[in-house]
């Protein structure tokens, strides 16, 4: 599950790039991603396929795990292993080995499609017309049964509508506001359990929320504009002392994004795995704090260097950024803005991962092309002139 959130982090982040006339596709290890306004996987994938766009077609068998984000998502051919889809409209027309776990407005389980194993649905429409080899875990306002479910069923929402092939080999729970009558020949009776949801009293819950905001919100507030100030700080001297880092980072930011992104990934991985480890030893039990010490700090520049970098992207499409004071302001206008984007509930966090990641990547970049920052001469046309140089 980590590889999988990790993995669409990186094609979310591939449609945070300039529009260009290409969409982003890169492979690696077995794996496709893909990213764009509207993407397709044409070629079957020998492992795991991630894909991120508008519309989002996954017209090609993966022989692994299929992970898709987008408005609308179609699932046309055979998924190897489980599958997993957040959108507006999602349709599943093809056998899927695995699980399958999506999350939109309407979710359709189709007539050509065979799950054999689990299904974990939300939505404000759910329709399942494709046999479950497992159990079903169902969240909508309705719920549309007209196949076998093999395994047991648990459903919450308002109602649910039975076709003439509904099947439930297995139990089936009902949470809902009122009672919801099941034919005999969807599943026996004594395998039916019902529960009453009860209208919570938002009244009093909207104060206990209010309440616990208030408490918790000044603490927060102060502690993002520290944060803010930290980056800000550490960012100024490095554009000021380090022309030469800055100067092979932007350069490294400008020639295949998507590239580094894939450094990014190894690197991400590498400091995070020194942490276990460390741990495997007594010796490293007495180093394992200074370690945690230096992977929360290799964390934070490198979310600094992808903030940045990111801002320098966006920023120099509209205009010529090759002085230091320029630099400064895309530095402040892009914490402020990844800030305030990484307060976000889950989109936050994903995107401040991607900030991470791809951060991580253009220094791995940087160090592989050149071993000696230092003895590295700086581009004219990207560094400015500093003085006593």
């Amino acid at each position: 599950m980590r590889k999988s959130i990790a993995a669409i982090a990186g094609a979310t982040f591939a449609l945070a790039l300039p529009a260009s006339s290409q969409d982003a596709v890169f492979d690696i290890g077995g794996d496709h991603y893909a990213a764009g306004q509207n993407t397709t996987i044409a070629a079957p994938v020998p492992h795991d396929a991630f894909a991120a766009g508008f519309n989002v077609r996954m017209g090609a068998a993966v022989t692994g795990d299929a992970h898709a984000a987008g408005f609308d998502v179609d699932v046309d051919e055979r998924i190897g292993g489980d599958l997993y889809v957040g959108g507006f409209t999602i349709e599943v027309s093809a056998p899927v080995a695995g699980d399958v776990t999506a999350a939109g407005s309407s979710v359709v389980l189709g007539t050509g499609a065979v799950i054999g194993g689990n299904a974990r649905l939300t939505g404000a429409s759910v329709t399942i017309s494709a046999p479950v080899d497992g159990s079903s875990l169902i969240s909508a306002d309705t719920l549309n049964l007209n196949s076998t479910v093999t395994g047991d069923l648990s459903f919450f929402g308002r109602t649910i509508q039975f076709g003439p092939d509904a099947r439930v080999s297995g139990e089936l729970a009902i949470r809902a506001p009122e009672v919801i009558a099941v034919p005999s020949s969807v599943a026996d009776p004594a395998r039916v359990s019902y529960q009453q949801l009860e209208a919570p009293d938002y009244v009093s819950e909207a104060g206990r929320t209010a309440d616990s905001v208030v408490r918790t919100f000044w603490p927060a507030f102060w502690a993002a504009i520290a944060w803010v100030v930290l980056l800000l700080l550490i960012g100024t001297l490095f554009i000021a002392l380090a022309p030469r880092l800055v100067s092979g980072l932007e350069r490294e930011n400008a020639d295949r994004p998507m590239r580094k992104f894939g450094f990014g990934i190894v690197t991400f991985a590498a400091v995070l795995g020194l942490v276990p480890l460390t741990a495997m030893t007594i010796f490293g039990l007495l180093v394992l704090p200074f370690v945690l010490v230096f992977t929360a700090i290799a964390g934070a520049l490198a979310y600094l260097a992808g903030t940045y970098l990111l801002g320098m992207r966006i920023g120099g499409a509209f205009l010529s950024i090759n002085t230091n004071p320029r630099r400064f302001a895309v530095l402040i206008v892009a914490v402020l803005v990844a800030t305030a984007v990484g307060l976000i509930p889950f989109v936050g966090w994903l995107f401040t991962l991607a900030l991470t990641t791809i951060g991580f990547g253009a220094v791995a970049a940087v160090m592989l092309r050149r071993p000696s920052i230092a003895a590295e001469k700086p581009n004219a046309a990207l560094v400015a002139p500093v003085p006593g140089e």
